[in-house]
């Protein structure tokens, strides 16, 4: 498969894509990001993880896949990322959040993730601002 530049491409390319189950998180994003692009995929293999998507891809077992930014960054030179149009739009949301209000170690990481430093490791994780 030659290098696609966008999600149209990747769906017209013929290549061996695969993609999360439409049960899974990854795959429920993925299924909401290719209607909002008005596209399809014939996917060759629908995986219970991004991380089987993403093993896929790196072994040659599949020419591409549908991952989140995150598994791009950590795959680092071993995968290349396409940026998709509305993709910020489609996203899991992880709450951070002390369940019980006395313990103060809880409260204490709450306050590192949703801080400066907390948002500038996730920024370089490929996170989304939240």
């Amino acid at each position: 498969m030659t290098s696609v530049a966008d999600l149209g491409e990747l769906a017209a390319s013929g290549g061996r894509v695969v993609v999360c189950a439409p049960q899974v998180p990854c795959g429920a994003a993925t299924r909401v990001l290719l209607a909002k692009n008005g596209l399809s995929i014939s996917a060759v293999s629908e995986e219970q993880s991004v991380t089987d998507v993403l093993g896929k891809v790196t072994s040659g077992e599949a020419d591409a896949g549908i991952v989140y930014r995150t598994d791009v960054v950590a795959a680092g030179s071993s995968v290349r990322g396409v940026d998709v149009p509305g993709a910020d739009e489609v996203v899991n949301r992880y709450p951070a959040v002390a369940l019980d209000p006395d313990d103060d170690l809880a409260a204490e990481f709450v306050d590192f993730v949703s801080g400066q430093e907390g948002r500038r490791i996730l920024t370089e994780a490929g996170f989304g601002a939240p």
